[in-house]
């Protein structure tokens, strides 16, 4: 009976520590655990001004990286954060903030970044550097918050739109063609309308998702750009609150 007592009180002691190592799982979106700190930083909002993220200090912060030449999943997070804001109530703005940072400052200035604001009526700051040729205040941010980032130009049927962005392939030689990459004479369905705006001969490639930053300005929940659940996400958001 003794060793049967001490055989037990050490698979508790055991399992005590394995427990005690286990990583934390408190939030329906990934742990950030331990929690990362967040770095002060000053880019500019859409309206030309600068912004300091240490402004917003005790509030909890939902931070989403996105470029607004994006065609599929960068309106997706933007509609859903819109979402959150509604749901939020009164929480939103004097406990809540949302930030929108761009992971392409090439295009993506404050007049541009305003008008994508604009059209889709978002109302937080959707952040840029001041000086497209120097991004490296930008730069600190990505790494801050461990956003990979890339670019490229492929162009597999050379009619000048990056193949990020070209959903008609082989398009004949010389021919214009709208932003899809679409030839304005062979590839258009009936009633498509021909918009041609900037060039479109780079894509952006960038990995990350939301980032929810608690009132010790600490990242602590992490939702990938496909996985969301708004109301989850809300849920995360009230957990942080009263904390």
């Amino acid at each position: 009976m003794r060793r049967v007592l001490a055989t037990l009180m050490t698979a508790s002691v055991v399992l005590a520590g394995c427990l005690g190592d286990a990583e934390s799982d408190v939030f329906y979106g990934g742990d950030i655990d331990p929690p990362m700190p967040v770095d002060d930083f000053v880019l500019m909002d859409e309206n030309g001004d600068y912004y300091s993220l240490s402004q917003l200090q005790g509030k909890v912060i939902v931070v989403a990286f996105l470029f607004t030449r994006c065609p599929d999943i960068c309106p997706i997070v933007s509609a859903n954060l819109d979402f959150i804001s509604e749901q939020l109530g009164d929480k939103y703005g004097s406990e809540v903030a949302i930030l929108s940072i761009t992971v392409d400052p090439w295009t993506d200035n404050s007049s541009v970044l305003a008008n994508y604001a604009e059209q889709r009526g978002l109302d937080w700051p959707h952040l840029t550097t001041s000086n497209a040729s120097d991004i490296s205040d930008l730069e600190e941010v990505w790494s801050n918050f461990d956003v990979g980032l890339s670019t490229y130009a492929s162009d597999e049927d050379s009619d000048g739109v990056a193949d990020g962005f070209d959903t008609c392939s082989g398009t004949p030689e010389g021919e214009p063609v709208d932003d899809n990459g679409c030839g304005l004479e062979t590839q258009q369905s009936e009633g498509d309308v021909k918009i041609m705006h900037h060039p479109l001969n780079y894509w952006v490639d960038h990995t990350t998702g939301t980032i929810i930053v608690d009132k010790q300005m600490r990242q602590r929940v992490w939702w990938g750009d496909t996985d969301w659940n708004a109301e989850m996400v809300l849920e995360d958001i009230y957990l942080l609150l009263e904390e």
